[in-house]
């Protein structure tokens, strides 16, 4: 099985006109963030071929309206949804956490503070 064989299936489940409940676009959005993860790994030392794979996976957020771009015409304004993007990404990184944790035996909060003490030395390398 290739690694383009791990990408999950996104395609519509409903008509394409149908709006999809909130939590269905959560979810969706968790496996889409799954995927990137793949994704990024698909071209290899290829940046293009990376970029067009991660381009795809993401283009799937627009297509579950995970982010949508809204105009209030009384304020004529912008205004940028993503929700459901952050809620599935929540939905990962809390299964994540609590996977380590068990893993290693140890408290979730020990999780999350190896993995802001990891940032700050790949923000400061």
């Amino acid at each position: 099985m290739s690694d383009h064989d791990h990408l999950h299936d996104h395609e519509h489940e409903h008509g394409e006109d149908e709006e999809l409940p909130s939590g269905e676009k959560v979810r969706r959005a968790g496996h889409i963030v799954l995927d990137a993860v793949v994704a990024s790994d698909l071209g290899g030392d290829d940046a293009e071929a990376a970029e067009a794979a991660l381009e795809l996976v993401f283009s799937h957020l627009l297509e579950i309206d995970a982010i949508e771009l809204l105009l209030d015409e009384e304020a004529q304004e912008f205004e940028l949804d993503i929700s459901p993007l952050i809620g599935g990404t929540l939905l990962v990184v809390r299964r994540l956490v609590a996977e380590l944790a068990a893993r290693d035996g140890v408290d979730e909060e020990a999780v999350v503070m190896s993995v802001r003490a990891a940032l700050d030395a790949a923000a400061a390398g």
